[in-house]
């Protein structure tokens, strides 16, 4: 397994010189050059590091309204973390510190330890030697992503997002949606032939079988797999998403009925998980900023629940024919029936 993450000092160094809110050009271009940020720039699918340019070049006096748009797609990114970066400016020493964690953690026996979980949450022998481990000062809005078989973890995220002893958790979850990209392939070749039904109860699978089986997910009906283990390791937002269990399986089995019935379109649904599954702002009564969404929750409930009564081999055949979840969920008997 490729670990990169020597981007860190560089940058960290970066921001310790005096003046780093002077232009420096050349010092910046070759920080953006570095494979593990050109890594971020595909993914987030910057045209150019001219905004990247901008803003570290001013770093230490530029005003929150002059900071630039990241990208299209996620405008507000660098002026979200401002704050992050100038706290990274004011003590370094703190990053570098979470910087030779991350190297502890990733040390051969936490891998061998990854390597044997992730065969315990899928039906075939996998191997993960050929992924890579890409830990970046991030620019991006994301914690943790994968992406051209690495996963990417935000070092600001670690001891903010989750704590030192849940990144390994944290890291076998990314590993997990690895893993899930092998075995579907192309998305849309996978999903080719599902109906409009199975297209909506699929998209619950990524999240929730990931949760489910790398940090000890518990929820309402579906149960921790390890008792000796804490639950919920890494996904702080569990405690509020619980409460709101019956809400999301109200809209869950709503939609269901409405699909059967041919009262929604795709369009529909693709707003329901943009503005609903996937909004981290969805309980800003109770906390302003959801680290995981209602789609995490509830994949796992559904998913998770399933293999709690009838195991993996199940479990399996309603990922690949996911109205069969329906079936097998309704005979858990977990107190709960979805619409058939």
């Amino acid at each position: 397994m490729d670990l990169r993450i020597s981007s860190i000092p560089i940058m960290l160094d970066f921001l310790s010189k005096p003046g780093t809110g002077s232009a420096n050009t050349a010092l910046l271009k070759r920080i953006f050059c570095h494979d593990d940020y050109q890594f971020e720039i595909r993914r987030y699918g910057l045209s150019s590091i001219e905004p990247l340019m901008v803003y570290f070049s001013q770093l230490k006096s530029i005003k929150v309204n002059d900071i630039p748009d990241l990208c299209d797609e996620r405008k507000s990114a660098l002026r979200d973390k401002h704050d992050l970066w100038l706290d990274c400016v004011s003590d370094p020493q703190k990053y570098y510190n979470r910087y030779k964690k991350v190297k502890d953690i990733l040390c051969e026996e936490n891998i061998l330890n990854f390597q044997h979980k992730l065969a315990n949450a899928f039906p075939k022998a996998i191997a993960i030697d050929d992924a890579g481990i890409v830990s970046t000062l991030s620019f991006g809005p994301s914690f943790g992503y994968v992406y051209e078989n690495a996963l990417h973890l935000d070092l600001f995220g670690i001891e903010n997002i989750c704590t030192v002893e849940e990144l390994p958790y944290i890291i076998l979850h990314e590993m997990h949606h690895l893993q899930m990209q092998k075995l579907i392939g192309s998305y849309s070749s996978f999903t080719r032939d599902f109906s409009l039904l199975d297209n909506y109860i699929f998209r619950f699978t990524g999240e929730g079988l990931a949760i489910k089986f790398c940090n000890n997910a518990e929820g309402i009906v579906s149960k921790r797999i390890d008792e000796h283990l804490s639950a919920n390791i890494g996904i702080s937002a569990m405690y509020v998403l619980n409460k709101h269990f019956e809400e999301h399986f109200n809209l869950f089995n709503d939609t269901v009925r409405k699909i059967r019935s041919k009262e929604i379109a795709l369009e529909e649904i693709d707003e329901q998980f943009q503005s609903y599954w996937w909004n981290p702002h969805l309980y800003e009564n109770e906390v302003q900023f959801l680290s995981q969404t209602p789609i995490y929750s509830f994949g796992n409930e559904i998913f998770g629940c399933i293999f709690d009564a009838f195991g993996l081999e199940v479990l399996f055949e309603c990922f690949y024919h996911p109205v069969k979840a329906i079936e097998y969920f309704n005979k858990t008997n977990c107190g709960y029936v979805i619409s058939e």
